[in-house]
């Protein structure tokens, strides 16, 4: 099923034409679901809805890569989460099955490494109470969809990745930023990782909900916040640190300082953003770390909301385009519904500028999701372009490709009908 807006072209300031018709395709591929309803805030779970293409903290979850599309997907089937993987549009494999479990924090990542090579990787749930061992798998032959299964539990040792970010095409080796819950006392502290070609390091004390990026030129940056006081539902302040794809040991600051790792939690020498002075909460959703040739930045998508509570406060999603230490800018997209509402960047194929954003309208219900509206980069300010009417969920980038995207669509009133949807601004 197809769904096509049609608007005029946008005119950019660097003088390439955009046409923004927002083209939404309907895989029919059913998809999962899932309702966070042991936190309730008037009634209304914490956040509820369509969940195959969650979270924004799994990086990528779809990639294009000589000719071959790749994506990735959950569905709740007889009580287990079972993650799909999707070649080229119709080609639907089975990839892994977790049993007796219905929780997308498992969802997977998909990347395509420099010989072809396809990786399937599952996050793991690190929470104490309800662990549960990441996976991982790679194509028996290049782009292909016959996996072997290399690490995860049962018989492949324990593999405790949580938020899984796959990094393979600029990089010789594995190269992956992830989560690891620790704990201090009864309290869970999330610790930021990277993993460079199977040796794990720890990079954050305290560093949680992260987004990374890599480009031509080897630069890698990620972006993340961290939990005063251990408290999950405060979400504070955003850091950058940045390293190199060549070699992934050494950390910097966005002013060139050499990092001791690990960082302790919300240090100040990385800290670019202060939203716990301001007493706001930060939803982060999206990187792209712009290519130097392009006059850009490292842009970084988030909303800052006024409460955790998704029936009270207002929220807004923000980009910040940090060109250097002493030029940090940051400019409001629109207001949105829900702390876990939709936004991704856009770029051109190679991921070298950022030309426009995807970002849920709001769908008069206190839950996340809603139209898809199309925001184009203008240089000098963010422009609505169109916006094409139903109810979908995390909508994502797809990595190497220009104008696509993926998401979940459906509604918390009928959990049984979600499915898996590709998104094309043309």
């Amino acid at each position: 099923m197809k769904h096509s807006i049609f608007a005029m072209a946008a005119l950019m300031s660097s003088g390439q034409v955009l046409a923004t018709n927002i083209d939404v395709y309907d895989s029919g591929y059913q998809s999962s679901y899932f309702c966070l309803d042991q936190q309730l805030y008037n009634g209304v779970p914490k956040y509820c809805g369509a969940t195959g293409t969650y979270t924004y903290k799994h990086i990528p979850v779809a990639v294009e890569k000589n000719s071959n599309h790749f994506e990735v997907f959950s569905n709740n089937e007889n009580g287990n989460l079972v993650t799909y993987l999707v070649k080229n549009y119709n080609e639907k494999v089975k990839v892994h099955t977790e049993y007796n479990w219905n929780d997308p924090h498992t969802n997977a990542v998909v990347d395509v490494d420099k010989d072809g090579y396809v990786y399937v990787q599952l996050s793991s749930r690190g929470l104490g109470h309800k662990y549960r061992s990441g996976h991982l798998y790679k194509s028996t032959a290049p782009y292909g969809t016959d996996f072997q299964k290399l690490k995860g539990a049962p018989n492949h040792g324990d593999f405790n990745q949580s938020y899984p970010q796959l990094h393979l095409d600029h990089s010789a080796n594995r190269l992956a930023i992830f989560t690891r819950y620790e704990y201090v006392g009864t309290s869970s502290v999330r610790t930021l990782w990277v993993d460079n070609n199977g040796t794990e390091r720890k990079l954050v004390e305290g560093g949680h909900y992260a987004v990374s990026d890599t480009n031509d030129d080897g630069e890698f940056y990620v972006a993340y916040n961290y939990h005063p006081n251990f408290n999950l539902d405060r979400r504070a302040n955003i850091h950058v640190i940045r390293s190199n794809t060549l070699n992934p040991t050494v950390w910097y600051n966005i002013k060139g300082e050499k990092l001791t790792l690990p960082l302790l939690e919300n240090d100040p020498r990385t800290l670019v953003y202060n939203s716990e002075a301001k007493g706001t909460y930060i939803y982060m959703k999206d990187i792209v770390a712009e290519e130097k040739g392009t006059a850009g930045g490292v842009r970084i998508l988030f909303t800052e909301s006024t409460s955790f509570d998704p029936t009270k406060g207002s929220r807004y999603v923000k980009d910040m385009n940090i060109k250097s230490a002493n030029n940090i800018q940051i400019n409001t997209l629109t207001a949105t519904n829900h702390n876990y509402s939709a936004a991704t960047y856009l770029t051109d194929k190679w991921g070298w500028h950022v030309q426009g954003a995807l970002v849920n309208g709001n769908n008069g219900k206190p839950y996340f999701g809603g139209d898809i509206n199309y925001f184009s980069d203008t240089r000098t300010g963010w422009k609505l372009d169109n916006t094409t009417k139903g109810n979908f969920t995390y909508i994502r980038k797809v990595r190497g490709s220009g104008y696509k995207a993926v998401g979940s669509k459906g509604t918390v009133d009928l959990p049984s009908n979600n499915t898996q949807v590709r998104i094309e601004v043309k």
